[in-house]
């Protein structure tokens, strides 16, 4: 599988299993027709739908339509609301799942022990970093007062993603003014990437295909392969003698020779490409820097050919996935690779390296550092002493709360990335700067100048110059600057009040309680609270600061089945404790 969708899928893996998608909620029968027969048939799509669900990943985008489907029959069913969000928070598009979410939790705030993390993530998708950064805290208490011990890991996810939040708050206050813009007849319905100039043809890697094609067993998308966008427009796959059932990717050319990336299913390597009349074949692997047991990709060479740089998942580095270069020695043989180092790798995985020809600028993708979410594209500079600098975060609107992945530059400086956020075609798309043009769109009116001649003491000559009896009207005009780029800061930490309050539920039922009932359940003289939310009638004591104080509580009341349940801001959040009564 390509080295990329295979850093994706591990972290799709986690995000995966952190959120039972693999076993999608099961939908009751009888909550569903509620009655209305003509739903069965709509019901038997969700069954098919949680089934797909069973198989992996690759199979989620099957069971939207299905689920979609169902949902425009009945849109109140809880359990339906939170697949269809789930399903939109591994598949895409990302943003779509905050609805499906919100009326999931607003239908049963129990609906599920992780409600709060993918709310926390659905916020994040929209830019809604506030909102999300609360979500992720909600989910962080809960976690630790129900000590679900098979959710432990989604505190470190919070914890992560809490931090994104606060990146983003920061960067997006700090837009770079650039513009980007889809490229939109080279991007398609599957994922385009990998962006590269060369002449005046444009490169690019995609996973269209057709039913004759075969289909990676990882994520059931078609494998890579390289395309090409030539002066006529025309889109042409380019056709290489490769093994079947192979990811192939172009990452750069070095005098005119392509380089590129020939991989299988968790394996790959990176070969000089040469030509055979019409076609490309695979050539000499670059050995110098391919590793029998690890897989080596995103190849890019600076400073005129003296420098490569690639990824590489060999042992010995930062994370997962690090950055690693060699240099052209002075007998033309290449150094053996070395580790970028500690201040540029991270524990996340790199990924999609970049080096501008001169070697004075270093760009690449990276989950760490002060990403605001996925991956996120940096660029270092080259300092003085030949070292590089600290990676700076490009920031909005060239990063994303998504994914973010090969950065590219052409000769003219103008910049070319692929991302997979909400807003394009379909998967991954790839986008351009969009380009301003420095020509006038109107002429300059000279109203009325009359001439007059003025010493031009630089050569003792005359010149000409206007003397104004009317204003001159000049349009704007757009001016083509460099990339900004955004300083990692570290931020303080935020101060969020969360306004916890702890009660004692002693009674939840569809009809509404008369005191002799509530007397039978509770002979104390604390004043009972009745809520009514979503045709439950909640009866609750107290407003505690702590759980403990809660529980203690709880122990005493003389309701054998209660239990304690958590609010904000007035708002029932949900149990915080699934088992409780008289000690």
């Amino acid at each position: 599988m390509n080295w990329k969708f295979t850093i994706l899928s591990v972290f799709l893996l986690t995000f995966y299993a952190s959120i039972h998608a693999q076993d999608l909620l099961h939908v009751k029968k009888s909550e569903y027709l509620e009655g209305d027969k003509e739903r069965k048939p709509a019901y038997k799509n969700i069954l098919h739908a949680i089934e797909l669900g069973k198989k992996g990943k690759g199979f989620v985008n099957l069971a939207i339509p299905s689920l979609k489907e169902a949902y425009q029959l009945n849109s109140k069913n809880a359990e339906l609301n939170y697949n269809l969000g789930v399903c939109y928070l591994i598949s895409g598009p990302r943003n779509e799942a905050l609805t499906y979410l919100k009326s999931a939790q607003k239908l049963n705030p129990d609906i599920s022990e992780d409600i709060y993390f993918l709310l926390g993530m659905a916020y994040q998708y929209s830019n809604d970093f506030d909102k999300a950064i609360v979500q992720f805290k909600i989910n962080i208490e809960l976690i630790q007062q129900n000590n679900y011990k098979d959710k432990r890991e989604l505190i470190a996810l919070s914890e992560k993603r809490i931090d994104e939040c606060k990146n983003g708050k920061q960067l997006i206050d700090n837009k770079s003014g650039k513009e980007i813009e889809l490229i939109n007849e080279v991007n398609s319905a599957y994922d385009e990437f990998n962006p590269v100039w060369n002449g005046s043809d444009f490169y690019f890697s995609s996973r269209r295909g057709d039913e004759k094609n075969s289909r990676s067993l990882e994520d059931q998308k078609f494998y890579e392969k390289i395309f090409a966008n030539d002066t006529s427009g025309n889109i042409y796959n380019v056709s290489v003698n490769t093994p079947s059932k192979t990811n192939l990717a172009l990452m750069s050319f070095i005098d005119e020779a392509p380089i590129v990336y020939l991989g299988r299913e968790g394996n790959g390597d990176v070969f000089f490409a040469k030509l055979l009349k019409d076609k490309w074949g695979i050539g000499k692997a670059l050995k110098f820097i391919n590793e029998s047991r690890s897989r080596e990709s995103s190849v890019s060479i600076g400073r005129n050919g003296k420098e490569v740089y690639f990824i590489s998942d060999r042992k010995g580095g930062f994370g997962s996935c690090d950055i690693y270069y060699c240099i052209k020695e002075e007998n033309g043989k290449w150094s053996k690779p070395m580790n970028i180092g500690g201040d540029i790798n991270t524990e996340y995985d790199e990924s999609d390296v970049f080096v501008t020809k001169d070697g004075n600028n270093l760009y690449f993708s990276s989950k760490g550092h002060n990403s605001i979410g996925g991956y996120d594209i940096f660029r270092c500079e080259r300092k003085e002493s030949g070292e590089w600098g600290r990676p700076k975060n490009l920031g909005f609107p060239i990063n994303s709360t998504d994914n973010d992945i090969t950065y590219f530059e052409d000769e003219t400086g103008r910049f070319y990335f692929a991302s997979e956020r909400s807003g394009g075609v379909g998967g991954f798309d790839i986008y351009r700067e969009k380009e301003f043009l420095n020509k006038v769109d109107e002429p300059i009116i000279l109203a009325h100048a009359s001439i007059q001649e003025v010493p031009n003491e630089m050569k003792n000559e005359k010149m000409s110059t206007p003397e104004m009896t009317k204003p001159i009207i000049v349009p704007d005009i757009p001016v083509k600057k460099q990339p900004e780029v955004i300083e990692e800061i570290k931020m303080k930490e935020e101060l969020v009040q969360e306004d916890f309050v702890y009660r004692v539920q002693i009674a939840a039922c569809k009809k509404e309680m008369g005191p002799k009932d509530l007397f039978q359940r509770y002979q104390g003289g604390d004043v009972i609270e009745h809520l009514y939310v979503e045709g439950w009638h909640k009866y609750t004591i107290g407003g505690f600061p702590t759980f403990e104080d809660a529980a203690k509580y709880r122990d005493s009341c003389g309701v054998h089945d209660a239990f304690v349940v958590i609010f904000k801001g007035g708002y029932r959040l949900g149990i915080a404790k699934k088992t409780g009564g008289v000690k």
